[in-house]
């Protein structure tokens, strides 16, 4: 499975994407492909030398674009995928809105992959109750952030 997973990851060097500078929300969108996964023998390193691939293929592909175009893979806890997108901006500027660290090596992305035993499934012993004066308010720092492999892919 950890070698289809590899194959449909490098299939989306070959996609139609789209560069709208002037909404980077519905370019993210338009861009996104999300990729499931079997986790029993799930293998990091095929999925890990894919996304790397990809990197650089992307690179050649937008070598002539001016202005920012940044490549980025997560894993998506919730719904249990692997999620990649390509948007015209800098990879601090990715249109998240929860708070990211990006990363040059897919490493970190792909052990939250390897981590989830049941992937998209969150379990009721696993929920907790947050007491409201816990609840961090729109202007508030939140402490976690998730991985996010960048790729600047053009000048």
């Amino acid at each position: 499975m950890s070698n289809g997973l590899a194959q449909f990851v490098l299939s989306f060097a070959d996609e139609e994407l789209i560069l709208d500078r002037g909404n980077v929300n519905a370019e993210a969108r338009a861009n996104m492909v999300a990729f499931g996964f079997v986790p029993q023998g799930f293998d990091v390193r095929p999925a890990e030398r894919a996304l790397v691939t990809l990197g650089e293929r992307l690179r050649a592909r937008f070598v002539d674009v001016v202005g920012p175009v940044t490549f980025y893979a997560w894993y998506d806890e919730q719904a249990g995928q692997l999620r990649c997108s390509i948007v015209a901006a800098e990879p601090d500027d990715l249109p998240f809105g929860g708070r990211y660290r990006a990363v040059d090596d897919p490493a970190p992305v792909l052990a939250l992959m390897a981590a989830d035993v049941q992937p998209g499934v969150v379990l009721w012993a696993d929920l907790r109750e947050v007491p409201a004066e816990d609840v961090a308010g729109p202007d508030e720092q939140v402490e976690y952030s998730f991985p996010v492999f960048v790729v600047k892919v053009s000048r």
